[in-house]
Order: structure tokens, then C-alpha cells, then sequence
């Protein structure tokens, strides 16, 4: 898959994630590692730069907390990668596949392509922290992963619901644990 390929599958999702989903699956040849170097690492520079430079444009005295401001945009960096990966192998026993790669490997695309809206909304919310309101609309992440869910994880009609009710409890629990994780970093170091 090419690197214009997978910007343009990423935002077909946004419009029609069932049928993309199918679009995606078409592409044979995703490899998780350019995935991850095409799309989320990319994302993820933008979001940790995005909150660099929320907090420089918006705090009052940005020099006194400068370091304050990069252990943010490095953790939101890191943690995000991180989530992605726990969330995959998180995932990967829901998926109806007959080897462990296989499995990895899907619900990495999953989580992958259904992270996207989270990492673009809350990246504009770092930027413009007066708008942070918009990050509700990195939900929509959910609904793109519920869409794949079935296709993507080979997972019959009938037990979407279910299967997706358990992973997004997973995942929750995932991004409470990573949160009370920076929080407590945060507090350890003095911020």
C-alpha cells in the first residue's frame, strides 16, 4: 500500500467506514511496520506538536514551564504509540483468524486506521486549547472501529456488538491505566 493510498483510505473512513473497511482489506499487502511509519508516527509528531505549541501560544509565561511542555509532547508522543500496540494485542484474541500474526496483524490495521479522528481532533484541541471541547469529536474513532470490527477481524454480523462491547471496555481501561500512568509520572517529576 502506498503512502497516498493510506491517507485516502484514512479519510474514506470518515464517510463511509463499512465500505472502506472492504476497500482497505482489498490491499493485501499492509505491512504493520509502514503502517506505522506512514500514518502513526506521522499522526502522533503532529498531535505532540500540536500540544508543544498549544501551551507556548496559550499559557501565561511559557518560558517558567518549558520543560513542563516538552515532558507533555514527548509522553503524548510515546503513550500514543504505546496505546496502539497494547491496544492491538488487546484486540487480537477477538480476531477469528487462524494464526497469531494474522491476528496482530489485523487488529493492528483496525486500531491503526481507527485511531485516526481521535489523533486529528485532538490535535487541534492541543493547538487551540480554547476549542478543547472538539476532542469529543475523536469518538467517532469508536464508531469506526465498531464498523470494522466485523470485516476486518473476520467476526461474524451477529456478535459485532458483543465483541465490541468487550473491546471497548478493554480499551477504556487501557486509556485510564496510560492516563493515571502520565499523571503520576507528572506528579513524581514536580509539574
Amino acid at each position: 500500500m502506498t503512502i497516498l493510498a493510506t491517507y485516502k483510505h484514512t479519510f474514506r473512513l470518515f464517510i463511509s467506514p463499512e465500505k472502506e473497511w472492504l476497500s482497505i482489506l482489498d490491499h493485501s499487502n499492509i505491512k504493520n511496520s509502514k503502517l506505522l511509519f506512514v500514518l502513526i508516527i506521522p499522526l502522533a509528531v503532529l498531535m505532540s506538536a500540536c500540544n508543544f505549541i498549544g501551551f507556548l501560544l496559550f499559557e501565561n509565561n511559557p518560558s517558567e514551564h518549558i520543560d513542563m511542555f516538552l515532558f507533555s509532547s514527548i509522553t503524548t508522543f510515546i503513550l500514543s504509540i504505546v496505546s496502539i500496540y497494547i491496544s492491538s494485542l488487546l484486540i487480537r484474541p477477538f480476531t477469528v483468524l487462524p494464526t497469531k500474526k494474522e491476528r496482530f496483524s489485523r487488529a493492528f490495521i483496525l486500531v491503526a486506521f481507527s485511531y485516526t479522528p481521535g489523533f486529528i481532533f485532538n490535535s487541534v484541541a492541543f493547538l487551540f486549547p480554547v476549542i478543547n471541547y472538539l476532542t469529543i469529536f475523536g469518538l467517532y474513532s469508536f464508531y469506526i472501529l465498531y464498523k470494522g470490527v466485523t470485516p476486518v477481524l473476520n467476526v461474524p454480523d451477529r456478535r459485532r456488538s458483543g465483541y465490541f462491547t468487550f473491546i471497548l471496555i478493554g480499551l477504556l481501561s487501557i486509556y485510564a491505566v496510560l492516563g493515571a500512568l502520565f499523571i503520576g509520572t507528572a506528579n513524581l517529576l514536580g509539574f
